[in-house]
């Protein structure tokens, strides 16, 4: 009785939801490798020649004076740089524009990677909450939110339908390993337990951390299992900590050039991988200078562990607080893991290759269980 009520369990819960969970899955793999797909459209533009006097480099500031001149409606918010002598500096404005600046000859060249950045967040979206214009806040967040939900229950389901009912190595041996010769529904039931098994330890850490991510119950979950107050946001903002109270300079004091800035912060960390300079807005009146947000990614197997947030004294170039990863709470390092192992980051490329694999067998799932249910209701 136990095993067929769970049967039934797992049969409507895929019919319920299996059509959500393909269009989470086949997105999923579309966006997994985001980064190295835009980095190798602008491959070309990201590198630039190295001159036999590479002492001649321009500094950011006067990169950023040139511009208004090259591009009249690019508004700078942010500046990225390297540490390999022949990586071109990177001027960004806001997430989705950036343009590359060589800093030996001044040339700009604009990124040609917009239409896949298009198409790759067009993609999220639908993963995330299948393309609804009203975001975080739509139904179809909430579908796809119980859709993790489901979905783990078909895991969790599925393993104990998985066993045997006797427990003989002959059992065992089929359900682990493909039969080559089983044709129509035989072989529908051989693919949906050996693609199923094999990869149902990923698929369970992959759909348990969509969980967490989909609900807000989720996100302060983590937070209140190890005692602390869980923060107000569930995206990259939770990352923000509070700025250092800002030292007392001079009225008439004026803020280092953007390169000082630049060199101090790598002179502080100079194993950095990239540094990222947030330009700040134009103070509004009765507004004070507040400390520089620089962002530093520093060497790490983990990707969890290499953003390190620096607050810098823009008079002085100060380096006034670094939160490593180390420095966090025990709450917000988990709530980082179940971002980057929900991605598969948390374990560099290979993590993203397992992650993905794992994904596309949830499709040949979602496939080889309608087509049973198919067979039972109208074989």
């Amino acid at each position: 009785m136990l095993r067929k009520t769970i049967f039934w369990i797992h049969i409507l819960s895929g019919l319920i939801a299996g059509a959500v969970i393909a269009i989470m899955s086949a997105t999923g793999i579309a966006i997994a490798f985001e980064t190295e797909i835009l980095d190798w459209v602008d491959r070309d533009l990201s590198k630039v020649e190295v001159p036999a006097d590479a002492s001649t480099k321009l500094t950011i500031d006067e990169l950023l004076a040139r511009i208004p001149e090259a591009y009249p409606d690019f508004k700078t918010t942010a500046f990225q740089t390297y540490p390999a002598e022949d990586q071109a500096y990177r001027f960004l404005q806001g997430r989705d524009r950036i343009l590359y600046a060589n800093p030996y000859t001044g040339e700009f060249s604009e990124s040609q990677a917009g239409p896949a950045h298009h198409v790759l967040h067009r993609l999220e979206d639908w993963h995330r909450w299948l393309g609804a214009s009203e975001g975080t806040n739509s139904t179809g967040r909430l579908i796809t939110g119980i859709s993790n939900f489901v979905f783990l229950i078909l895991c969790l389901t599925g393993l104990y339908l998985w066993f045997p009912r006797v427990l003989k190595s002959r059992l065992f041996k089929k359900a682990l390993f493909f039969n080559k010769k089983a044709r129509g529904k035989a072989r529908d039931f051989n693919w949906h337990n050996v693609f199923g098994i094999w990869n149902l330890p990923v698929l369970i850490v992959l759909v348990a951390t969509g969980v967490v991510i989909s609900f807000n119950w989720g996100h302060k979950l983590v937070f209140q299992v190890f005692g602390e107050e869980p923060p107000q946001f569930r995206d990259f903002r939770m990352l923000m900590v509070k700025a250092p109270a800002m030292p007392e300079h001079p009225a008439d004091a004026q803020p280092l050039p953007y390169q000082e800035i630049a060199d101090n912060a790598i002179a502080a960390f100079p194993d950095y991988q990239l540094l990222w300079v947030n330009f700040p807005r134009p103070l509004q009146p009765g507004q004070t200078v507040q400390p520089l947000n620089v962002g530093l990614y520093l060497p790490g197997f983990f990707e969890r562990e290499r953003y390190t947030p620096v607050s810098v004294d823009p008079f002085t170039g100060e380096v006034l607080q670094a939160t490593r990863f180390e420095d966090r709470s025990p709450g917000m390092k988990a709530r980082v893991w179940v971002r980057f192992l929900h991605t598969g980051e948390a374990f560099g490329l290979f993590g993203k290759i397992v992650a993905t694999l794992a994904t596309a067998a949830s499709l040949i799932l979602v496939y080889t269980g309608f087509a049973l249910s198919y067979r039972r209701f109208f074989g």
